[in-house]
């Protein structure tokens, strides 16, 4: 099967207060480490405010601006389903994950079977980040407004499978302080 992956990275950052994308968790920023996550993929990352920022980091990427980066997520998945029409899936991944492995990505791709409209990554229960999207589902999201996601019509999916992992895949950088717990955890 041809999966893509899709890397946000075009958000506002709000409750952080500027562009978290590019702070530094161990040696790499991390946009790097969500980039390490997905090598070998056929991959475009998304951007948008901050893309001055982050192009040094980006230098040997496809990387596609979103002008309406402030009309929310939707419009950067919008764009980067443009890339992968053709493939069976793709994998969104949140440009704020730094800890997502690149072997949480390789459990994620094998759990994508036939029958599957989408994987989706849980610890213990929870669901997370990232998400692998049937090309079933591709219409659907080309649907999608505002600043959500492909969990608003995940929620509605019969098909949908889950695979467990690690607990990378429920944590997020929203906050200074959930850098600094981020930190502490490698």
């Amino acid at each position: 099967m041809l999966i893509g992956a899709i890397i946000l990275a075009a958000g506002e950052a709000r409750r952080f207060g500027r562009n978290k994308l590019i702070e530094k968790v161990g040696d790499k920023t991390i946009i790097e480490r969500v980039l390490d996550a997905v090598k070998g993929v056929d991959r475009i990352v998304i951007v948008g405010k901050y893309y001055k920022d982050l192009m040094p980091y980006l230098e040997n990427e496809v990387v596609v601006y979103n002008p309406n980066w402030n009309e929310g997520l939707s419009s950067s998945l919008k764009l980067g389903l443009r890339f992968f029409s053709d493939y069976d899936g793709v994998l969104v991944l949140l440009g704020d994950m730094p800890l997502i492995s690149s072997e949480t990505i390789k459990r994620i791709i094998s759990a994508f079977k036939e029958g599957c409209s989408a994987v989706v990554p849980t610890y213990k229960g929870q669901r997370g980040n990232p998400v692998l999207i049937s090309r079933k589902l591709f219409e659907k999201l080309k649907n999608l407004k505002g600043d959500i996601g492909a969990r608003a019509i995940l929620v509605e999916e019969r098909n949908v499978c889950e695979v467990e992992c690690g607990e990378e895949v429920i944590i997020d950088v929203d906050t200074p302080s959930d850098l600094a717990s981020v930190r502490r955890l490698l």
